[in-house]
């Protein structure tokens, strides 16, 4: 039996990050989804009792986490997981950040680099969420200064998901579009292998 007090001291004391991006109208996405959109629902200034919005937005739009339904057809029933069937608890760790800033356009993380890194810094964990600092959030910006953000970032390499796929880390992050650049996308990316 968890004593509930303990857990809220806890949490309080906890260092948290909030790493989302802001959900704004013409915010980045990727260019096969749909926008969002933050519609004036009732006012106070149009004869309405109260102030609220209409949200309008695709699954991925902004921070968000990608389910492995997302890559993974049903024909897997079980692996066909959609995001309300994975535990809260899946998503709750320790966060490593790793500082790939060196990496540029269409640069892949290596599995050399990880296992460097953990050499410097200690190793990865099954209980881990790896997040991939590539710096590439300075190119987040509202249409239409949002093309940057759009092309050519980097990612992380086959070789490195199958690696923290062998570590059980539980979940990865990114500050780009995606963990796999625009050309992974097209031809072998890693959603399926770390889904």
């Amino acid at each position: 039996m968890i004593d509930v007090s303990s857990l809220v001291a806890s949490i309080r004391n906890a260092r948290l990050v909030d790493l989302s991006q802001p959900l704004e109208e013409h915010m980045p996405h990727y260019p096969t989804h749909s926008k969002f959109f933050h519609n004036l629902y009732t006012s106070y200034w149009h004869g309405d009792r109260s102030l609220s919005f209409q949200l309008v937005m695709h699954e991925h739009n902004g921070t968000h986490v990608d389910a492995p339904a997302h890559f993974i057809s049903d024909a897997k029933r079980q692996a066909h997981v959609t995001i309300d069937q994975i535990p809260l608890t899946r998503l709750i760790g320790r966060g490593v950040r790793i500082d790939c800033h060196k990496f540029r356009e269409g640069d892949y993380v290596t599995k050399d680099f990880l296992t460097e890194w953990e050499a410097q810094h200690g190793a990865l964990q099954a209980v881990d969420s790896v997040l991939f600092n590539f710096g590439w959030d300075k190119y987040w910006g509202l249409r239409p200064n949002n093309q940057r953000y759009l092309v050519d970032w980097p990612g992380v390499s086959m070789e490195a998901a199958e690696y923290l796929v062998e570590k059980s880390v539980a979940a990865i992050g990114v500050d780009a579009l995606s963990p796999d650049p625009p050309q992974a996308l097209r031809t072998n990316p890693i959603h399926p292998v770390v889904l």
